[in-house]
């Protein structure tokens, strides 16, 4: 006979995914104020570069050494672009993996209160069956017609 359905297992699974919810929404929280302050420190080191690299173009003396020191600049300026694509990418991964492993929690609680409302409806439905049958064991007439359907029947035959 399967397990009776427990009102406070329910509680508890909606508890547990009510729980996971506010996790993942701490975990997004986290990884977008990161990405926004790894954003922000990069442009402001972008906007620091690119005011040094003016000031030293307007003291360059000659046209080749202008275009070494402005080349120099815009490389370290394209390694630390892909170092900051490498870090957010880095972060969205961790988050991926860390909302993955929350919600798989929630789906394994979800699996078993499935099961047990599976188990729970079968054996309902055998009860109510058992029950329907002992009534009608006693009885081996022809069954008995509802009211309405008794009170249309006589209708149609003009009684």
């Amino acid at each position: 006979m399967a397990k009776e359905l427990d009102p406070k297992k329910f509680q508890s699974f909606f508890e547990k995914v009510a729980e996971t919810n506010v996790k993942a929404f701490e975990a997004q929280t986290r990884y977008f104020e990161n990405l926004m302050k790894r954003n922000a420190a990069l442009m402001s080191d972008l906007t620091a570069s690119r005011i040094n690299e003016l000031k030293e173009l307007a003291g360059t003396r000659d046209v080749s050494s202008a275009i070494k020191n402005s080349s120099a600049i815009q490389h370290d300026l394209q390694e630390r672009m892909q170092q900051m694509y490498e870090e957010n990418l880095a972060a969205w991964d961790e988050l991926q993996t860390e909302l993955k492993e929350l919600y798989k929690l929630d789906n394994d609680l979800l699996n078993q209160m499935q099961a047990s409302t599976k188990d729970w409806m079968v054996s309902t439905t055998e009860k109510v069956k058992s029950v329907v049958n002992r009534d009608n064991s006693g009885d081996k007439s022809a069954p008995k017609k509802p009211a309405a359907k008794k009170a249309a029947s006589k209708i149609d035959d003009g009684k």
